[in-house]
């Protein structure tokens, strides 16, 4: 539970992301997004749109001179911050809230998320929820890493090199949350960096299945409940030794 969790004064948090999946939404719903644009940009300056287009070619293709037909539209909306640390990428079926910058912990990077939502929430009021997830990338630097299980709980072994320094390794973990539609990956990855020392990547996505209608109240709801499945996977995998670094 909550009151389990350390509070860490230096989080190791570099790569936050927030995504809804939705679904029963009309084909002019990605247009109809953006209708709130003016609002989107007090807070997200810059604005890019990407495009898909579908290339029909008749018949058989000769060299030279080709006829062709075209059709473009629209496949995302992406604002970013002026530094595009921050971003609000919109898409036909999901709405995504990134923070590359600094973590400034759970309440900021929820507030954001709903001050998001809140301003497309017109336009997302007729869709079903299908997928609410968080992401969040750990990196942590250790001066020496002979032995990974001084700082983590997860290791794979391989018994046969264990007599050798290790030097850089990567596993994957999917797990299921008994009694719910939760589900987790967990990446664990090792690499030397150009400095001499050894990087540790902890990434730890989220996913809530539950099915919902596009409520914010639900939402936060379903946010909280993903959080605690981050967290507890989070100080279970971590040690003391590693925790210490985050202090």
């Amino acid at each position: 539970m909550a009151s389990d969790w350390q509070v860490l004064k230096s989080p190791p948090v570099i790569l936050a992301i927030f995504q809804l999946k939705f679904s029963h939404c009309s084909d002019e719903a990605l247009g109809k997004m953006i209708a709130n644009d003016r609002n989107i940009k007090l807070i997200y300056k810059k604005r890019h749109i990407s495009y898909h287009a579908d290339i029909n070619f008749p018949g058989t293709l000769v060299p030279g001179e080709s006829s062709f037909k075209g059709n473009t539209k629209v496949e995302s909306y992406t604002y970013t911050t002026e530094d595009n640390l921050r971003k609000l990428r919109i898409e036909k079926d999901s709405i995504v809230v990134v923070n590359e910058g600094s973590y400034l912990g759970w309440e900021n990077f929820k507030l954001e998320v709903m001050d998001c939502l809140n301003l497309l929430s017109e336009q997302l009021k007729e869709c079903s929820v299908n997928r609410v997830s968080i992401r969040f990338i750990n990196k942590f630097t250790f001066d020496s890493f002979e032995d990974p299980l001084d700082y983590f709980s997860q290791m794979i072994s391989t018994e046969s090199v264990s007599r050798y320094p290790l030097l850089k390794y990567s596993f994957r973990l999917n797990v299921v949350i008994p009694d719910t539609d939760i589900q987790a990956i967990i990446n664990n990855a090792s690499e030397p960096n150009n400095e001499g020392k050894s990087d540790y990547y902890l990434d730890i996505d989220v996913l809530s299945h539950t099915l919902i209608s596009f409520d914010l109240s639900l939402i936060s709801d379903q946010m909280e409940n993903i959080r605690e499945v981050k967290n507890n996977i989070f100080f279970d995998t971590v040690k003391q030794k590693t925790l210490e670094l985050c202090n």
